[in-house]
């Protein structure tokens, strides 16, 4: 099986499940976006066609999120590595709070030393 074929099954099992979730059936899709009949979407839920910018417009007008069809990436939602990229991020953040909090520190040790030889040579 080619890519694109492979490509297209994927796009069309979505596109059921979508259908499904939202409408039902065919039928009631093909209604709510006013073609004549189910007919009209069958090669789009088949897998022999991909999606056009006249249908989508249509989908996406009684609310189908397209890009979840063609993707497989519902809105709002973000994949491992977008995840991974966050955590990534507010972990390097910390540890820079971490190290500047260390170096404040490593100030304030370095006064009270010097604080403490001060003392010292006036106690001897």
């Amino acid at each position: 099986m080619a890519v694109r074929e492979v490509v297209y099954k994927e796009q069309a099992n979505r596109f059921r499940e979508v259908i499904r979730e939202q409408f039902g059936t065919q039928i009631a899709l093909a209604k709510a976006i006013g073609a004549k009949d189910g007919s009209y979407l069958t090669p789009y839920v088949n897998g022999r066609s991909m999606i056009g910018k006249i249908l989508r417009k249509k989908l996406e007008a009684v609310g189908i999120d397209v890009d979840y069809i063609i993707g497989g990436k519902r809105k709002g939602e973000t994949s491992c590595s977008e995840q991974n990229r966050e955590l990534y991020d507010q972990c390097v953040e910390k540890i820079h709070e971490i190290q500047m909090k260390l170096m404040e520190l490593s100030t304030d040790v370095i006064e009270v030393n010097k604080m403490i030889v001060n003392i010292k040579k006036c106690v001897e």
